[in-house]
């Protein structure tokens, strides 16, 4: 096949299809394509999580009910950091940097004595424009876009999207401020412990 290509015998077509025929394939747009193999890659469904059925206090986590939090947390699901890569860059570029902010914020968690982190909106983010999990301009393979509905949403502010940038997050992951009210701690933000303490 690979040497039909360079040969410049092959020819691709993309197109849905109707039927097969006994000579080959008809499309949707009624075209017959003479075929003496046919392979059928008719792509595939994501598969969000690897289907492993999440629950948050008995109910079921629907991911598109959340909004991701730089690409690697999710409002309302706790202790959990999704180690994702870049599409763009080296994959392991963006896995290392989140392997450090985990130890990061467990050692953070030990610290305060908190057994449990969320993320959560913010006041300033009351408003927010909520989107699709990633900018269509920037990666929309088929596969994900029919399956976008299945996905984290994101923000329209940077804290609230997967961002793709490693030049960027290079410097803003390791500087993330762990006591930001983005984070709750035992259901509390940190900034409301401080306030609780000072008065008492």
């Amino acid at each position: 096949m690979f040497k039909a290509a360079a040969s410049g015998k092959l020819t691709v077509v993309t197109d849905t299809l109707d039927t097969f025929t006994e000579k080959g394939v008809r499309t949707a747009s009624g075209e017959e394509i003479e075929a003496d193999i046919i392979c059928a890659c008719t792509g595939f469904r994501l598969s969000v999580m690897g289907e492993i059925p999440f629950e948050v206090d008995g109910k079921a986590v629907d991911w598109h009910d959340t909004i991701n939090y730089r690409g690697m947390m999710f409002t309302g699901v706790p202790n959990l950091v999704w180690v994702f890569g870049y599409f763009r860059a080296s994959w392991t570029l963006r896995v290392d940097m989140l392997g450090d902010f985990v130890c990061d914020l467990l050692k953070h968690m030990d610290d305060i004595g908190a057994k449990r982190v969320d993320v959560a909106l913010r006041e300033e983010d009351e408003g927010m424009e909520i989107l699709p999990w990633i900018e269509e301009d920037n990666f929309n393979p088929n596969y994900l876009m029919r399956d976008i509905d299945r996905l984290p949403q994101r923000g329209a502010k940077p804290e609230w999207r997967h961002n793709q940038d490693y030049w960027r997050e290079r410097d803003e992951i390791p500087a993330t401020d762990l006591d930001g009210d983005e984070f709750l701690y035992d259901g509390k933000r940190r900034s409301e412990t401080q306030k609780l303490a000072e008065n008492s």
